[in-house]
């Protein structure tokens, strides 16, 4: 008989230890309980905030004709052809930036250079540096900003890049030796998307 009492008190006791447990959960909290989240808010009280950084950026030396890699475009302007300098693409896990050199070039042979950076996470780019026509990677007077990615025309290349090469779901833990094979070997998904 005594066993049985301690046994229910033991039990009371349990339950009244998960009760208490289950009522500071968030997901049985109620509006007004300090707890509470509600997704449309901006601010989550039950995740510690995260603070994204970014890592300091070196200029790479002007792309070498040696070093491009050629990539394919959708919808591609028939009077350029586009490049990623191989020697100038990186990854840094630490703040989630692939940087790389891109060329454009016309049919005439002019050039267009810049060093840019990708954030697959927001799909947004940064121009660190752009060629001057002497051979130079120079910076820009004003201080470079993260902009959207956008399917225009011109800068059409950004988006291929982002969705086909360096932020494609296909590639995990992703490092500068998988980029380079996406954009040396990844081209059949380009022409599966149907815009050849």
């Amino acid at each position: 008989m005594m066993n049985r009492i301690l046994g229910l008190a033991a039990l009371l006791l349990l339950t009244g230890a998960l009760q208490a447990a289950d009522d500071n959960n968030p997901i049985n909290a109620s509006k007004g309980d300090a707890n509470f989240y509600n997704p449309h808010d901006s601010v989550n009280p039950n995740v510690e905030e995260y603070v994204w950084k970014e890592q300091a950026t070196e200029l790479p030396s002007y792309p070498e004709d040696d070093n491009l890699i050629e990539f394919q475009v959708t919808r591609p302007n028939a009077a350029f052809r586009y490049y990623i300098d191989a020697d100038s693409l990186s990854y840094n896990p630490a703040d989630g930036i692939v940087r790389y050199t891109v060329v454009i070039r016309s049919q005439r042979g002019a050039s267009n250079v810049a060093f840019e950076g990708m954030r697959c996470t927001t799909t947004e780019y940064k121009t660190y540096a752009f060629g001057n026509g002497k051979g130079e990677l120079v910076q820009p007077r004003r201080k470079p900003e993260w902009k959207p990615i956008l399917k225009d025309s011109y800068t059409r290349y950004r988006n291929d890049l982002y969705e086909f090469y360096f932020c494609n779901i296909h590639v995990l833990d992703l490092d500068r030796e998988k980029i380079i094979a996406e954009l040396k070997y990844g081209r059949p998904k380009v022409l599966e998307s149907g815009f050849h």
